[in-house]
């Protein structure tokens, strides 16, 4: 993995979010499956529905804060739970793919520093 998680701590809702190497993908009700650029080749992921959801509202790029806003204009509150933890916790489990790229760091920055 070329991101490296600093703890919650290092995602602000400031910080810059955009796609990672994502190549191809696959969506219907259960959820999506991507198709990620890996060294060694392409790897598979399987998302649930809030993490398809948290991928899409990405787009081309985005900042948490403005993320939290968009994803509960889609999904609402959710039932359980405090959203605002549930997105972090999302996108921190997507950076942890390569999916999505947190940071202000060129596209191609593969130092592993989360910079907010």
């Amino acid at each position: 993995m070329s991101a490296d998680r600093h703890g919650a701590d290092a995602v602000t809702a400031e910080t810059v979010l955009r796609p990672g190497e994502v190549r191809d993908t696959y969506s219907n009700d259960d959820g999506m499956v991507v198709l990620v650029e890996a060294a060694a080749g392409h790897r598979v992921v399987r998302l649930s529905p809030l993490g398809s959801a948290v991928l899409e509202a990405v787009g081309a790029g985005t900042t948490l804060g403005a993320l939290e806003v968009e994803l509960r204009s889609r999904l609402g509150e959710p039932p359980a739970g405090n959203l605002s933890e549930l997105v972090l916790s999302a996108t921190l489990a997507l950076v942890d793919e390569d999916l999505i790229v947190a940071g202000q760091g060129h596209k191609d920055d593969n130092s592993g520093v989360i910079q907010p």
